[in-house]
């Protein structure tokens, strides 16, 4: 999400003054209030379709983060003209809206079986015994925040880390929406040692690792090198927990198929832990490649991934980059 909705233009300005900025956060927290106020008095399926049309005519308007999810689909469909590129673009930030316009509606979603789809691939360790849990990890692709309500559905108790927004006042707000996903939320910063305590206490954590992370290790994405975080692979390989990537998939309006694929494991185990846990990232990359390729639209890439105007990846940082070595 932007940093400022309304007021995007004045972000550079308001950054600097803090009138300005509190200013710009309550005028934010009052347009997304009323968006999801509304998508909440309507039919779930039709909120999801409110939410696409005011997502495809918001979204392009906020040029700074619609040239950064042009850049990152150049390259990962290298394909495409600049027409479809664009076209591409629309059709994601539609489809971010739906995923603002479904948030009052988390709950119906984890109650109504009809409306998540739960595929198991292996029998997961954290089902079978509450004493085994399992690391999670997922891409910002279709509605990432089901994943929750498909561990909650499965009586799998868990840990989620989350991204929180700029805007505390928001932050807040999305808070409330979150408490129907029935898992407990953790903020990404300083998390790592808070993760490693929650797996020992027999709860599965899970995160969205689809970001750049410029503390991170360089590992292959769409043929190129990104500064990827490894901290999901190495709470695994320490705690011996499986390592299980999962995939949502938008069905149809708001219904979704969630899917737990077969757990990561390092090619080599007799290599050190550092160099297993980056093979296995490079594992779960390449499954997010074919997952972002199968629904391109669904996938919310609003953080450069890749340095500007290079084709090799270099140690420049980005300031949209999350900074966290577990960002969801």
């Amino acid at each position: 999400m932007a940093e400022f909705i309304v007021g995007n233009s004045l972000s550079k300005w308001a950054r600097d003054h803090r009138f300005l900025r509190a200013l710009l956060w309550r005028i934010d927290v009052v347009v997304v209030w009323l968006i999801t106020r509304l998508a909440r008095l309507l039919p779930i399926d039709i909120a999801s379709r409110f939410g696409d049309a005011v997502g495809s005519w918001v979204g392009p308007k906020l040029k700074k983060k619609t040239a950064i999810f042009r850049a990152n689909m150049v390259v990962a469909f290298p394909k495409l003209d600049d027409a479809e590129i664009d076209e591409l673009v629309v059709r994601a930030w539609g489809r971010s809206g739906r995923v603002l316009a479904e948030y009052p509606h988390l709950e119906t979603i984890l109650k109504d079986d009809k409306r998540l789809i739960i595929d198991i691939c292996e029998p997961l360790a954290a089902c079978e015994s509450p004493a085994r849990p399992c690391v999670i990890v997922t891409a910002h692709q279709s509605n990432w925040e089901v994943v929750c309500s498909a561990l909650a559905k499965l009586g799998i108790r868990n840990v989620s880390l989350y991204s929180p927004p700029t805007n505390p006042l928001l932050d807040r707000m999305l808070l409330e929406s979150r408490q129907a996903l029935n898992s407990e939320l953790m903020p990404r910063d300083n998390s790592a040692r808070l993760l490693m305590r929650a797996l020992k206490r027999g709860q599965t954590v899970a995160m969205v690792m689809d970001r750049r992370v410029d503390e991170g290790k360089f590992i292959r994405f769409f043929g190129r090198d990104k500064l990827s975080t490894i901290m999901p692979a190495k709470l695994a390989l320490k705690l011996n927990c499986d390592l299980v990537p999962v995939q949502v998939e938008r069905l149809q309006d708001a219904h979704y198929r969630v899917t737990f694929h077969p757990p990561i494991v390092p090619e080599d185990t007799g290599l050190d832990e550092t160099t297993q846990a980056i093979d296995m990232i490079q594992q779960v990359h390449h499954q997010f490649e074919n997952w972002i390729r199968q629904q391109p639209e669904d996938w919310f890439c609003s953080k450069r991934l890749w340095p500007k105007n290079t084709t090799q990846q270099t140690e420049e940082s980005d300031s949209d980059a999350d900074t966290e070595s577990c960002a969801s």
